[in-house]
């Protein structure tokens, strides 16, 4: 994992995500990048966000969807990795 497990995962500061049925919509104001998520994006980011660290949210995931922890963990790193990169999302390091 390129993340730490105990970082924090959080929208970026100028950034809106707007929840469309199941699935979301993250947009950020100032460079007016945006993301699609489907049904399991959302659940991603959105556990990510209310937990403390990403060990955490992780470990809330596996306990909701039937996937291998490892599997879960690259998929949802590729994720954050994917959304900081556009500016979505912001990792602070514990």
């Amino acid at each position: 994992m390129s993340i730490e497990p105990t970082a924090r995962v959080r929208l970026a500061e100028d950034v809106l995500m707007q929840k469309v049925g199941d699935d979301a919509i993250l947009l950020n104001l100032n460079t007016e990048n945006y993301f699609t998520l489907d049904e399991v994006g959302t659940r991603i980011i959105d556990t990510l966000q209310e937990s403390d660290s990403v060990k955490q949210a992780i470990g809330k995931l596996v306990g909701i969807y039937e996937v291998d922890e490892s599997k879960l963990t690259s998929d949802a790193v590729r994720l954050v990795e994917e959304c900081e990169q556009h500016g979505l999302l912001q990792i602070t390091q514990a």
